[in-house]
């Protein structure tokens, strides 16, 4: 299975590269293609890909993988493991990546290539931690330790002379050498000449003619500065040929020139052929046409073509940017953003959507929305991060969040309407990360301006009312959670209607709101409601549909319902699993939701390897300290109690206990929850005064903080009243005991 474009007829020489290349590769598995000097052009890239073709029989996977955006490496990944099959077409990145490791750990026969890699610190997390073979391709330094390096440098002139002779056939010795003198061996500028000559019947003298004349000044913009000018001289004059024999594929160039040089979907033009411009839009209307102007762009050496669409080399594509004038070009940037934002899917939170979020997200980050003054590009963005949230990728979507919510702000205002919006998701991306103390003053900010500047009912101000309420609750507010809640879901229901998706999410965090306070009879009314509701306007696989049938089950489970709480459960994570993978952020809680009610039906086996199955990939995808991990790990804690592994039961108790007062504080209603399950284990411990002093903290302190009334609050006078009958009876054995040596 492979990825790879058609292989290169061109490619000659590099043969002592392609030596080290193997050997290393066999040593260490390895292996960093890069020029000393870091110049552009010199067939990194191509050097790999040929040694994939020449040694393809020893692979059963080649594939090449875009790297130079460091937040969407995940995504072409979870591209790779989903053509492989080991995953569906929903899956979260993190679970798809991890399948695609453990396929490539069983089996060795893999090679990947990292194209254009930025930062190896960023880059190396992706990289399988055994097996296979990795090639990356990077003009940045520091891969020392990480890749052993290849060195790949301009030809030597011998070699330049070779593609040329091999590409024009009666050039003469002369005529060659003259040539590659000319164009300074680069490999990119050589190859680039040949098709030229080739394609036009231009002669040598016509040639170095045309470059003398045609050169202008070196890239601009972070270019190397040796870089030979003849590279863009020679893109030039493929340029100035096409724009005059083919006026159409010469303006399909120009929009592309301005996308990231990653594969282009041709349907991303073909859909909105009305957003083109003449004669590109009138020839699109013939698909047969349309698919000739991009077979002509590749024969004038200019892109590359597969079944992804078009793709373009970042040094073709400056110097095609380069020819521009900066009028024409914002005019191209502006068409290229209209037409990007029609292809944008309405819905992120359907996993169905995310094949196509991931194809156009490199495109969207390419066109640079945070300078952008388009509406459209500007809310393609947007959805952009919400996409990103929704798949679970939380760490590029706190990146993307932070720079369009810092330049918006800068350039905008901080309560322009799309500013509002990335203040938005990014304190949603620091708040789902654990770091809920962060995220809190953020969102009241935002709400805040969202009121004074677009009204309490703005469908952006419900939004921000909506993520106040959830970060209230997180903060184990409950009572002020409870008021937010119920009139963010009345505002929804008032402005949008009762089945519309936000209203519905405003549903299920009114209920979670009302779980959390202890009205559990009215939890349940709400929440049966909203689930009927998502399963008839969503559908029964949604992420909505499963997190508020989850939240359904939970509530049965806390009024007694176990075998109903079990079977709900168990099939909405079944579901979970299929449709968002097994590290989802929404399948780790269905995952420890099932566990906990398996727990209460005294299934302390099953539940314990569940509970910890969790706990493993919480820690992993979240880290040790998020708030979901350490309930993870209580959650173990209470099963190996049930199992009477006291003493491991403890230790976990009080590294959770600690870590959860140092992450939320003293008074938070979970770490009082937190608190009195230690207390219990203490007292099963033979620890009993200590643990009567604790349940009496525990008691005091909810009492004032959740009011005296809460079912939580009479479970922790049961569990006080155990204690002191523990402690009762400890008392009497100890008289017991006293009496019977008083009396020999």
């Amino acid at each position: 299975m492979s990825n790879l474009a058609m292989r290169n007829p061109g490619f000659v020489g590099r043969e002592v590269a392609l030596g080290q290349v193997r050997q290393l590769l066999i040593e260490h598995g390895r292996v960093v293609t890069r020029s000393h000097d870091r110049m552009g052009g010199v067939g990194k890239t191509q050097l790999a890909i040929e040694y994939a073709f020449r040694f393809a029989g020893e692979y059963d996977v080649l594939w090449l993988v875009a790297a130079e955006n460091d937040e969407l490496i995940g995504g072409h990944l979870a591209q790779l493991a989903l053509a492989s099959g080991l995953v569906g077409a929903d899956v979260t990145t993190p679970a798809a990546v991890q399948a695609l490791h453990a396929a490539i750990q069983a089996n060795q026969r893999w090679l990947l290539i990292f194209d254009n890699a930025e930062d190896p610190n960023t880059l190396a997390p992706w990289f399988p931690p055994r097996g296979g073979h990795l090639i990356i391709t990077s003009r940045h330094p520091g891969w020392d330790e990480i890749a052993a390096p290849v060195e790949v440098n301009l030809f030597e002139r011998a070699e330049s002379l070779l593609l040329l002779q091999r590409r024009i056939p009666r050039l003469p010795d002369d005529g060659a050498d003259r040539l590659a003198e000319a164009l300074g061996d680069l490999p990119l500028a050589v190859a680039q000449a040949a098709t030229v000559m080739t394609e036009t019947g231009m002669s040598t003298e016509e040639y170095l003619n045309l470059l003398a004349h045609h050169t202008s000044e070196i890239l601009d913009g972070g270019k190397p500065g040796n870089y030979p000018t003849s590279l863009a001289a020679s893109i030039r004059l493929s340029t100035d040929r096409l724009a005059q024999e083919h006026p159409a594929a010469a303006q399909m160039l120009n929009l592309c020139s301005v996308l990231a040089p990653e594969p282009i979907p041709l349907n991303l033009f073909t859909r909105s052929l009305a957003l083109l411009p003449e004669p590109l839009a009138s020839v699109g209307r013939n698909r047969l046409a349309f698919y000739n102007v991009v077979k002509t762009i590749g024969e004038h050496g200019l892109a590359g073509t597969s079944h992804d669409g078009i793709q373009i080399h970042r040094l073709i594509q400056a110097v095609v940017r380069d020819r521009i004038d900066d009028r024409h070009l914002t005019l191209i940037r502006g068409q290229v953003a209209t037409v990007l934002a029609a292809a944008v899917p309405n819905d992120t939170n359907d996993p169905a959507s995310w094949p196509l979020w991931s194809t156009l997200a490199p495109h969207i980050i390419a066109i640079d929305p945070t300078t952008t003054t388009m509406d459209q590009l500007r809310e393609a963005a947007c959805q952009l991060m919400l996409y990103l949230l929704r798949r679970g990728e939380h760490q590029p979507a706190l990146l993307l969040a932070e720079r369009l919510h810092r330049h918006w702000h800068e350039r905008l205002g901080p309560d322009d309407l799309h500013t509002l919006k990335a203040a938005a998701e990014h304190a949603h991306a620091i708040h789902v990360l654990g770091n809920i103390h962060q995220a809190h003053p953020m969102i009241v900010d935002t709400l805040a301006r969202c009121r004074r500047v677009l009204g309490d009912d703005h469908p952006q101000t419900l939004r921000a009312s909506h993520d106040y309420g959830v970060s209230l609750n997180a903060l184990g507010e409950y009572a002020q959670d409870l008021a937010v809640s119920h009139d963010t879901h009345a505002r929804y229901r008032r402005v949008l209607g009762d089945d519309h998706p936000d209203t519905l999410r405003a549903a299920m965090s009114l209920a979670g709101a009302l779980f959390a306070h202890g009205e559990y009879a009215q939890d349940l009314a709400l929440s049966e409601d909203a689930l009927a509701r998502c399963r008839r306007v969503l559908g029964d696989d949604h992420p909505d549909t499963l997190r508020a049938a989850v939240s359904f089950a939970d509530t049965l489970h806390e009024l007694g319902e176990y075998a109903q709480a079990r079977a709900m459960k168990e099939d909405a994570l079944a579901r979970s699993r299929r449709v968002v993978g097994d590290d989802h952020p929404d399948t780790l809680r269905a995952a420890l939701s099932v566990a906990s009610t398996l727990h209460n039906l005294q299934e302390y086996a099953l539940a314990r390897a569940m509970k910890e199955d969790v706990l493993a990939r919480s820690r992993r995808v979240r880290g040790d300290d998020h708030p979901a991990t350490l309930r993870a790990a209580m959650s173990v804690a209470e099963t190996l109690h049930s199992l009477r592994e006291y003493a491991q039961a403890r230790v976990m108790k009080e590294d959770v206990l600690a870590r959860f007062r140092r992450v939320q504080g003293d008074d938070h209603p979970e770490t009082l929850l937190l608190m009195r399950s230690l207390a219990i284990t203490l007292a099963e411990s033979k620890r009993v005064m200590q643990a009567r002093i604790m349940i009496d903290n525990v008691l005091n302190r909810q009492r004032r903080i959740i009011g005296a009334n809460h079912p939580q609050v009479k479970r922790t006078l049961k569990v006080r009243a155990q204690i002191a009958a523990s402690m009762g009876g400890a008392v009497a054995a100890r008289r017991n005991r006293s009496s019977r040596r008083g009396g020999r």
